[in-house]
């Protein structure tokens, strides 16, 4: 880096702060890769490492307001780091549960409840789709469920990579809120 990148980095986050997206966009064109690289690096997982970044970059935009960032390159790759340890936690916990499961229950049992619970989450998640804004459901539905790439999506309805992004990030967020607030309310 160049002497004068930090304190262009430290103007970025000023004009953050007053919500200019060509300063967010900046960051994220500078920083994205890098951090996608590195993510990928630890989790193994393409997909899993995209979806982190984007998290990061969402959660950078919703705090704009309140950053006080003396690094931001220190500040974005502390946040990969919680987020990668977060996600091998979640993974941890995943397959403790599952050796339980198979501990306590029987095979019997299990495919009964799986498809009562299977189809149960599956209506929870068409519900939760359904309360999207409609171009976000379109999006959604194309990369997940016809696992069209950002690219073919961009392409097909005739809008950016990026806004591709931030749809998919978004739906994942919602919905993964959707599917806890049912399950609270339960």
């Amino acid at each position: 880096m160049s002497s004068q990148e930090p304190a262009n980095f430290q103007h970025l986050i000023e004009r953050l702060k007053t919500s200019d997206t060509q300063a967010y966009e900046r960051i994220y064109q500078h920083f994205s890769r890098e951090l996608i690289v590195a993510a990928y690096k630890k989790t193994g997982d393409k997909i899993i490492a995209e979806e982190i970044v984007q998290n990061i970059f969402i959660s950078l935009w919703e705090k704009r307001a309140n950053l006080n960032i003396d690094n931001l390159q220190a500040y974005l790759f502390g946040a990969l780091k919680l987020s990668v340890i977060n996600h091998i936690r979640s993974l941890v916990v995943q397959h403790k549960y599952m050796e339980y499961k198979s501990m306590y229950y029987t095979e019997n049992d299990d495919d009964t409840r799986n498809q009562v619970e299977l189809h149960d989450l599956s209506n929870i998640i068409e519900k939760g789709i359904k309360s999207l804004p409609e171009k976000t459901q379109e999006v959604f539905r194309l990369s997940r469920y016809e696992h069209q790439s950002t690219k073919d999506i961009s392409t097909e309805l005739n809008i950016s990579e990026k806004a591709v992004e931030y749809h998919i990030t978004r739906s994942i967020k919602r919905i993964k809120e959707y599917i806890k607030n049912f399950y609270i309310f339960l």
